[in-house]
């Protein structure tokens, strides 16, 4: 995934209220100080730990609409140990479908139809991608973006997430009913080379993921290479309990 066009460096002086960030860069002509700073579109609604301290290198896209309330999104992160981080979530979507499309995940290889964004399950929530593979298998694949990292090990979430354990159950209703589910974490930090489920943060996903993974909902993760010309996929990264 390349970004539309070349990402603005800037400085980050705070987020807050979820969706918003201030930032600045001295060789700005405006917002050139932390005391100055420019609102810019933050979007993640996590907790944003690790991935938002003040001072930290970051990069932001221009949408190139003047008249949008915030004409600049945060995309990126730079930690203090020079790890990059995707803070935009909805990037994910579109990286792990590249990585279906280039059979980088062999457990999830042989796709011959993908289609995003459908509907599904008892509840008529929207899967991230379905697919449909050579044996005839129906796979639903929903996607997770992991940016919380301690060292190399990389969890998912960041917070309590009541929405991520209900689409644990939509999966299991789907393997019941004889499909494919899979959740995939899209790895959007940089020093992360496993994964787990977070049960210091939610423990409630953690225990609703063993019970998941028990009925037969399968979880992966995808590393990513992360830059301020784009995101790639690479390959993958073992989930651990």
């Amino acid at each position: 995934m390349q970004f539309d066009n070349p990402l603005q460096q800037a400085f980050l002086v705070r987020r807050y209220k979820r969706f918003l960030a201030d930032v600045y860069h001295p060789d700005w002509a405006e917002h050139n100080t932390p005391d100055n700073p420019m609102t810019v579109h933050c979007p993640n609604t996590g907790a944003m730990t690790g991935c938002a301290e003040s001072g930290m290198r970051v990069w932001l896209s221009d949408s190139g609409n003047p008249k949008r309330k915030y004409r600049y999104t945060w995309e990126l992160a730079e930690t203090s140990d020079g790890h990059t981080i995707c803070v935009n979530t909805h990037r994910a979507n579109t990286v792990v479908g590249e990585a279906l499309k280039q059979q980088l995940l062999p457990e999830i290889g042989g796709l011959t139809e993908l289609t995003a964004e459908q509907r599904y399950g008892y509840d008529n929530r929207r899967i991230d991608w379905l697919a449909r593979n050579t044996k005839d298998q129906q796979l639903y694949i929903e996607v997770k973006s992991v940016t919380l990292a301690d060292g190399t090990q990389g969890y998912f979430p960041d917070t309590v997430s009541q929405r991520a354990s209900d689409h644990l159950r939509s999966l299991m209703a789907m393997v019941e009913e004889g499909h494919r589910a899979v959740v995939l974490y899209c790895v959007f930090h940089g020093a992360v080379e496993q994964v787990s489920a977070a049960r210091h943060c939610d423990p409630n996903y953690a225990e609703t993921a063993q019970i998941a993974k028990q009925k037969g909902v399968e979880f992966y993760a995808l590393k990513c290479s992360i830059a301020a010309n784009g995101i790639n996929p690479v390959g993958p990264l073992p989930v651990t309990s």
